[in-house]
């Protein structure tokens, strides 16, 4: 099952488009920020519909238990929004504990409800271990919910 996932993550990366995006304080390095739900470098999402989206990173330590978090940041506030995984490492592939270093794609899918108000905004992605608040990944991509 795992290397089902790993090739399914390798397809993805193949044809997906780069995500303009701001690094917000990850101790890990970032390597990519990827859609291939989305036809440009902002992304335009459709209410309605789901998004996967995907960071590639190298943590900067071992990592052993994640939490996934998401905000819409409006007018410099953060808003949480749910995330179907919240578990960093089912988010990660299943693949904790993590190696220092390790190449690591973060996938999760956005669902866009129809109730949203059409607007730009940035979406905030973390990653922080549990118990010891290491904000491991931390990404601001800017997107448009559209009609």
């Amino acid at each position: 099952m795992r290397v089902a996932g790993v090739f399914v993550v390798l397809v993805a990366m193949a044809t997906a488009v780069d995500l303009s995006h701001k690094d917000c304080g990850s101790s890990a390095t970032v390597t990519k920020v990827f859609s291939d739900d989305c036809a440009d470098a902002v992304c335009k999402l459709k209410k309605g519909n789901t998004y996967q989206i995907n960071i590639s990173f190298k943590p900067a330590s071992d990592l052993k238990e994640l939490k996934a978090s998401l905000a819409g940041v409006i007018a410099g506030i953060p808003i949480p929004f749910p995330l179907p995984v919240s578990d960093g490492c089912v988010a990660c592939g299943d693949t904790c504990p993590i190696a220092s270093g390790a190449d690591v794609t973060f996938s999760e899918a956005l669902k866009v409800e129809p109730s949203y108000p059409a607007l730009r905004l940035v979406s905030r992605w973390k990653l922080q271990t549990v118990g010891e608040d290491d904000q491991v990944l931390c990404v601001e991509i800017p997107v448009a919910i559209i009609s």
